[in-house]
């Protein structure tokens, strides 16, 4: 039997997932900040029914708030898509 959920996720290939993450973090981030980069998706089993099957690394400290528009991004994004299982 297949639960439903509230939000279903969207599955999507970890390239698109990097894409997405890229585009909107272009968007978002302070015209002032040239050398922040979003981190690369990756897969991980999800914790629990609610929460989304990849993370990224951790994003350095920026003193233009480019970490805090990338943890906003992850807040938005983490509940729309989850990223295909990677192949063994």
């Amino acid at each position: 039997m297949v639960k439903a959920t509230a939000n279903p996720r969207t599955v999507i290939p970890a390239a698109q997932l990097y894409a997405i993450l890229l585009r909107e973090f272009r968007k978002r981030r302070s015209p002032r900040c040239a050398n922040c980069r979003i981190p690369l998706p990756f897969y991980r089993e999800s914790p629990d029914d609610v929460s989304a099957n990849w993370d990224i690394g951790t994003p350095a400290s920026c003193p233009k708030g480019c970490d805090a528009v990338i943890a906003e991004l992850l807040a938005e994004l983490w509940t729309r898509y989850d990223m295909e299982k990677p192949r063994e």
